[in-house]
């Protein structure tokens, strides 16, 4: 697979150039991953089935149900969307009255690891 290049995520000038910033690689997979967790299902009008649903959850209860269903969309939706990384962990953590989403993946053609903490705020 060739190095994926791409806008970067979140948008930024390249303060050497002036143009948009880009990214590549592992940090452009990262960004991706990213876009995919905060994308509500239904949001992209040509393609209603991407994403994962998340922020759809910040209202419900803090609860072990909640957590378990952040943790099954996060992974599904990687599993579905993202398939240059492939999760290796997705677990729910509590900080304080917060639930926050660890993610570790393994990128398919590297030996790249990362993981990913997003809160549910």
């Amino acid at each position: 697979m060739t190095d994926p290049r791409g806008p970067a995520f979140p948008f930024r000038i390249d303060p050497r150039t002036g143009a948009p910033a880009w990214s590549g690689g592992a940090d452009k997979i990262r960004e991706d991953i990213l876009i995919l967790l905060g994308t509500r299902l239904g949001e992209r009008p040509m393609l209603r089935d991407y994403g994962a649903n998340v922020a759809a959850l910040v209202h419900e209860p803090d609860d072990d149900v909640t957590a378990d269903l952040l943790r099954r969309q996060a992974h599904e939706a990687v599993i579905r969307w993202e398939r240059r990384a492939v999760v290796t962990r997705a677990q729910v953590d509590r900080d304080g009255d917060q639930l926050r989403l660890v993610l570790n993946y393994v990128l398919t053609d590297a030996p790249v690891t990362g993981q990913m903490i997003v809160p549910l705020a």
